[in-house]
């Protein structure tokens, strides 16, 4: 009986630790008087991100990835391309032809008219992948959430790592405007 105590044990405690091993180190940060619950439409900015090595994916690969991983999500989630295209309808300037910078001056400016909020991601392809997804209040661009996941040793820095990473920072930000709605909610 108490060799089958040891083993049962042994075994929770080995399954319980293996799971917790392989999760994804993550932080995540809501701007003080930051209202997550308004935020009904979500625009992909273009990341920022340096290709270090050949086999990496490209900024085009990397946003399509992202995008990708939104079906996750129950906020509505624009494309950076769709994002170009309204931007364009609206104003006659084409920022997928632009310089980056400029490009992203022109989407800060006009991206109010179509989201609520916007998101940019930033890369490191350190030792680790590590995600940095910043959303900003589209029109005024202040801070309301950011989060920051990093791979395990053992993820490429391929597709499926940036549509698992992404999903995570979906379901967190899902998850973190849901809890302060509850708290609004409570409050009245």
């Amino acid at each position: 009986m108490k060799k089958f105590l040891k083993l049962v044990m042994f075994t929770m405690m080995f399954s319980l630790l293996s799971v917790t091993a392989f999760a994804h180190a993550d932080q995540e940060t809501i701007a003080e008087g930051a209202d997550l619950s308004s935020v009904k439409r979500i625009a992909l900015g273009w990341p920022l991100y340096v290709k270090v090595d050949e086999k990496d994916l490209s900024d085009r690969e990397i946003i399509e990835t992202v995008y990708g991983a939104s079906k996750v999500a129950r906020t509505y989630v624009l494309s950076y391309d769709a994002a170009a295209q309204e931007i364009k309808k609206g104003t006659k300037i084409d920022i997928l032809s632009l310089e980056k910078k400029k490009a992203a001056e022109e989407f800060k400016k006009n991206i109010k008219n179509y989201a609520d909020a916007y998101v940019i991601l930033t890369i490191a392809n350190n030792s680790r992948l590590t995600l940095f997804f910043d959303m900003y209040r589209a029109g005024t661009d202040e801070l309301l959430y950011t989060y920051q996941i990093v791979a395990n040793r053992s993820d490429k820095s391929d597709k499926n790592t940036y549509n698992a990473l992404s999903e995570q920072f979906y379901k967190h930000f899902e998850r973190a405007a849901t809890e302060q709605q509850k708290k609004l909610d409570k409050k009245k």
